[in-house]
């Protein structure tokens, strides 16, 4: 791809933080509202059996590497290099760099997805491992394994279509990291709602091409669960070309292009890559948990791959709401005081971004922990998603609050150690953190199943926050932990009192009786709306600093 060299760039501008924390929430909310509607839309068609297992490992596939390879690690690398780089040389040698290092990673990523699409057959066995047998042990599952891969025993159902999906969609990768790494761009100038956004055309494509395909089949018969599946995986490669379809023009607009091909010779790709090194450790840390937990879960009844899927979603939406926001926002911002070393600036930063994302995902976290089985309800039971498939994920649900505020939490933090470019320190974080969950993993998959796997999560969040903390004390001078603490302290009180009122109103409206979706939405959304309100009241009046900080701007909003 390239585009026209713009000789005079646009006036770069730096948002605030929280402005741009903020348009990027409100697009992400747009973007998560639509990407609920997309997993109503799977459970409607899919349900929660085999077909639906088979989708959720095919998925995962893409979607974990993108975090390993997109989206986090390469702009946490990325981002801070090309500031330095413009500093020192100017707009244009940064915009040269940028299109040479997205053309270095599209082309590493193009071989990556042929290797893996080959190899697919030995990824899928070993994700679904546990359908070789429930009552074999794990050695005896893996030369079954062997035998299928040789070819002298057939695959399970539910490895034969876990490979075909995962064919089909594996190409994601190369396509959404190549948005993720304009996005980022985009963001590095201060546009943040188009890169933010972008996800909302991805969902919107894959239910539009998704509705249509599946009618289609219909008219031809294509009715088993497993052509529905095939019709999904496809719809999610739609999304991906719409998406980067979007992003495209406003990339060029400002002189960013990509051109395919290796360039290790330029010493800022060469650069980029080096920090991305570690970084790549670290996030890979996240897909072999991911992993973990899939091939674990594997060993439960059909419908666990599709209800860790679903209510990681739900902890998703959360986290995406509040947290990548404001990650998202505050990595060019701490970026820039690291390297004029503004420490004041940027303790004031992660002040407010930390104590705002406690603000926010503290009520969140307890809130759907409360009204977990009403919220499962309306979301996902329907069509093929019955009820014991919605309580399920009900359950889970409950369990995924628990580590919210702490996966939230190290996001930015993380942001903070690559700003000061420490990119060792996630590694180390991210490994003594696997290490722990998956020990917990196995300790609790027996007694709490998918909730197990969920709790093990967050349990292991909170230990490697502990360690961030550790690691930016010595490079951060006078790290903002007093007022960070004091603020999440309020949030809870609030939260905590929230959440009495939740539960009684709940028992009040009786939304755990069986109810039409009609009537359960009429009652649980205004609910919402009035716990919520409840808790912004009193975060006011406990003078909650980063509450007060938003209802200031609120007012100078409508004078606009």
């Amino acid at each position: 791809m390239s585009g026209p060299e713009i000789a005079a760039p646009e006036p770069v501008k730096h948002p605030s933080l929280m402005r741009s924390a903020a348009v990027v929430s409100f697009m992400t909310l747009i973007s998560r509202l639509t990407g609920l509607v997309q997993t109503i839309f799977l459970s409607h068609y899919l349900g929660g059996g085999r077909a639906a297992d088979a989708y959720a490992v095919a998925f995962r596939l893409p979607n974990l590497l993108r975090r390993f390879a997109a989206e986090g690690t390469m702009t946490a690398a990325f981002l801070p290099t090309l500031t330095e780089l413009e500093a020192k040389e100017g707009e244009e040698a940064t915009r040269a760099t940028a299109a040479r290092f997205l053309g270095t990673l599209l082309t590493l990523l193009s071989g990556l997805v042929v290797v893996v699409m080959l190899s697919m057959g030995l990824i899928a066995g070993l994700l679904v491992v546990g359908k070789m047998g429930t009552s074999i042990p794990f050695g005896e599952k893996l030369a079954l394994l062997g035998q299928v891969l040789s070819g002298s025993r057939p695959p399970p159902p539910q490895m034969a279509l876990t490979v075909r999906l995962g064919r089909i969609m594996f190409p994601y990768l190369a396509l959404v990291s190549l948005t993720a790494g304009l996005g980022g761009l985009l963001n590095l100038r201060g546009r943040f709602a188009l890169a933010s956004a972008v996800s909302i055309f991805s969902n919107i494509g894959f239910i539009t091409f998704g509705w249509f395909a599946i009618q289609f089949g219909r008219s031809r018969g294509w009715t088993s669960p497993d052509a529905i599946a095939t019709i999904c995986a496809v719809a999610v490669l739609a999304g991906g070309l719409l998406q980067l379809a979007v992003i495209i023009p406003s990339s060029l607009r400002l002189g960013f292009t990509v051109r395919p091909g290796l360039y290790f010779k330029d010493p800022w790709v060469r650069l980029a890559l080096r920090r991305m090194g570690p970084g790549l450790v670290a996030a890979g840390v996240y897909p072999i948990n991911a992993v973990i937990s899939t091939m674990l879960a594997s060993n439960l009844k059909d419908g666990a791959q599709i209800v860790l899927y679903n209510s990681g979603m739900m902890g998703e939406m959360v986290l995406g709401l509040f947290a990548m926001s404001l990650a998202t926002a505050s990595l060019p911002a701490l970026s820039r005081q690291a390297e004029a070393k503004d420490w004041h600036g940027m303790r004031g930063n992660l002040t407010e971004a930390l104590g705002t994302t406690g603000l926010l995902v503290i009520p969140a976290s307890i809130g759907m922990a409360v009204l977990a089985h009403p919220i499962a309800t309306l979301i996902f039971r329907t069509g093929a998603y019955d009820a014991d498939a919605a309580s399920w994920t009900a359950t889970t649900m409950m369990f995924q609050c628990v580590g919210l505020l702490f996966v939230a939490a190290s996001r930015i933090g993380t942001q903070a150690l690559y700003a000061l470019k420490d990119y060792r320190g996630p590694v180390v974080i991210a490994v003594l953190s696997m290490l722990l969950n998956v020990l917990l993993s196995v300790l609790w998959l027996r007694p709490l199943g998918t909730g197990g796997l969920a709790l093990a999560n967050g349990v292991s969040s909170l230990a490697g926050l502990l360690f961030l903390v550790m690691r930016l004390k010595p490079r951060l001078p006078e790290m903002p932990t007093g007022p960070v603490l004091r603020s999440w302290l309020i949030s809870l009180f609030g939260a905590a009192v929230m959440g009495l009122l939740t539960w009684k109103g709940a028992e009040w409206m009786r939304l755990s009786e069986s109810l039409t979706r009609v009537s359960l939405a009429l009652r649980l959304l205004p609910h919402i709306a009035v716990c919520a309100g409840v808790y912004g009241a009193m975060m006011l009046l406990l003078r909650h600093p980063q509450a007060r900080a938003i209802a200031r701007r609120i007012p100078s909003r409508f004078r606009r």
